[in-house]
């Protein structure tokens, strides 16, 4: 299995014929082996093409969408990305920009090093360079074993010979473990055409994954561009990640194109915008339905309960999409009523049924759903969900002196209470010829599924074992991190009109302008005069 699955949307049409071209350079110049596999996902395209053949002759895999009917998404391209890939870890990476070699190598280093592929909430976010038109031609005459270099000479010095701006965080390209993806829900499908889907991921991602000592001021607060340079408002909440891959040296490159309009891509982003304020403002409830591995697409899950309701969206990734009913709602005068809940599986086409164990119920004639059986387990944060209760515990494992260690270890780290749990079970199941040791390895490697802070970690359905990563806190960044280096001197000094602002409630009305479409066109004309005035020109062409 490759460290890596980098998944790279694209739609084509006439009027961005350098899409095309994109394409078939990243297909040739990537190469999939057994440390990472590209993806190309193909969303609405209103050109025909033979990009497939092109892709898969160069070792690629090539997906479609064939879902995208009238625009294109690049959000539903990154799920569906995510949905086939065969990695632990996963990438998103847009046609238009430019990652090195070099640069791929520290990436898979740093996968391992942060073992992201077990901790579902390390990340690695990169920062992004965009390049200005001439860079499109020039960069061409250096071998490309130097763009790195030149680039970030070029950024460094000021010089701007080829940069047109800088970009502490690319929330388009993250690299993040594809469960922790999946579970969030992925890109918000609501998000039509060009814009803020990525914003809205990367908020989830950052408040599931990551903590930090010191956030900013007014996180409602929106500078419009990348050009601030006060520790204010989500931007600079969002730029923290990509400093960190800048220390490391690693950057992505936004190679120039031109925006036309074309199949109403840009038509929504003022539209998308608003989506985006209002899930931020909403950001301690915004959330998602999780999304389904391919093996689980189509399957629809009954989660039937009796005395208490359960949160299994974790499970819903490797099982299907989850219906929650309580057995009553199938009961009349107090008597269950089975045909109404026949009834029920036929409507909703329900391929799955789990059945909390505290209900006695047969389920006689239906061979069309898969029947499970879930209970909490006897071991701390544990679950078990399997086809059957009578499992044997007595397993003949022959531990090795690690494998013995590491269960021993375990268990003297219970509390009392819950050794006592262990043992009574032991005991009320006359198992006193079941090594207590060999049992608890097989429970917690071979049987149960295991949760922490209401995330699961662990899920095995059946013995199947679906996901197999390891317990880990959010990621936490202190203040004495790197991170924090270009805002240190803010974070250390005393200011007082901030406080006064936040007490006079101004910092809200501030938040609330800096969403307006004239405190963007503000801004801009303030810090890029230049990028302004081609803007409006290029509307007045189109008009």
């Amino acid at each position: 299995m490759a460290l890596l699955s980098v998944i790279i949307p694209f739609g084509l049409s006439k009027e961005r014929s350098y899409i095309e071209e994109r394409v078939i350079e990243r297909a040739k110049y990537f190469k999939s082996d057994e440390n990472i596999e590209f993806i190309f996902v193909e969303g609405y395209s209103s050109l025909e093409n033979n990009l497939k053949q092109i892709i898969e002759n160069s070792g690629h895999i090539y997906l479609k969408d064939k879902d995208q009917k009238d625009y294109f998404s690049q959000g539903r391209c990154r799920n569906l990305g995510a949905i086939y890939a065969n990695s632990k870890v996963i990438m998103f990476l847009d046609v238009d920009c430019y990652i090195s070699l070099d640069s791929f190598e520290k990436i898979l280093k740093l996968i391992q090093i942060k073992n992201i592929s077990q901790n579902i909430n390390a990340l690695i976010v990169l920062p992004v360079v965009y390049l200005n038109k001439e860079a499109n031609e020039k960069l061409k005459q250096y071998d490309d074993k130097f763009w790195d270099i030149l680039i970030q000479e070029d950024l460094f010095t000021a010089k701007n010979t080829w940069v047109k701006f800088f970009a502490p965080s690319s929330t388009s390209s993250i690299v993040i473990n594809k469960y922790q993806f999946l579970r969030l829900g992925g890109n918000d499908e609501n998000f039509i055409g060009h814009g803020y889907e990525d914003f809205d991921l990367f908020v989830r991602v950052l408040k599931a994954c990551v903590s930090f000592e010191n956030m900013p001021t007014n996180l409602s607060y929106d500078a419009r561009n990348w050009n601030f340079f006060n520790f204010k408002g989500f931007r600079s909440w969002f730029s923290l990640l990509g400093y960190e891959a800048c220390f490391y040296g690693i950057y992505m490159y936004h190679f120039y194109h031109i925006e036309p309009n074309q199949n109403a891509y840009m038509q929504n982003k003022d539209k998308n915008h608003r989506l985006f304020y209002k899930h931020l403002k909403n950001i301690k409830k915004h959330d998602l339905k999780p999304l389904q591995v391919f093996k689980a697409k189509g399957e629809k899950v009954l989660m039937l309960f009796k005395d208490q309701n359960y949160d299994f969206k974790d499970i819903s990734v490797y099982a299907g999409e989850i219906i929650y009913k309580n057995i009553s709602d199938f009961f009349i005068d107090k008597e269950l009523k089975y045909e109404l809940l026949l009834d029920f599986l036929q409507q909703e086409k329900i391929t799955k049924i789990f059945l909390d164990t505290s209900i006695k119920l047969q389920f006689n004639g239906i061979d069309y759903c898969d029947i499970f059986y879930f209970q909490k387990g006897i071991l701390p944060h544990s679950w078990f969900f399997a086809k059957k209760l009578d499992l044997d515990y007595k397993q003949d494992l022959n531990l090795s002196e690690q494998k013995l260690y590491q269960v021993k270890e375990y268990f003297l780290t219970l509390k009392e209470d819950e050794k006592k749990v262990i043992l009574d079970f032991l005991s009320q199941n006359n198992d006193d010829k079941c090594d207590l040791y060999e049992m608890l390895y097989y429970l917690i490697n071979e049987l149960y599924s295991f949760e922490h802070e209401g995330i699961f970690y662990q899920i095995i359905i059946d013995k199947e074992k679906m996901l197999m990563a390891q317990k880990h806190d959010k990621s936490f960044y202190p203040l004495r991190s790197f991170v924090y280096k270009p805002y240190l001197h803010e974070l250390k000094s005393i200011r007082p009109f901030s406080f006064l602002m936040k007490i006079l409630g101004l910092e809200y009305l501030g938040a609330m302008i800096s969403h307006t479409k004239f405190y963007r066109l503000a801004r801009k004309l303030f810090f890029n005069p230049k990028g302004f005035f081609e803007d409006l020109r290029v509307k007045k062409a189109r008009n």
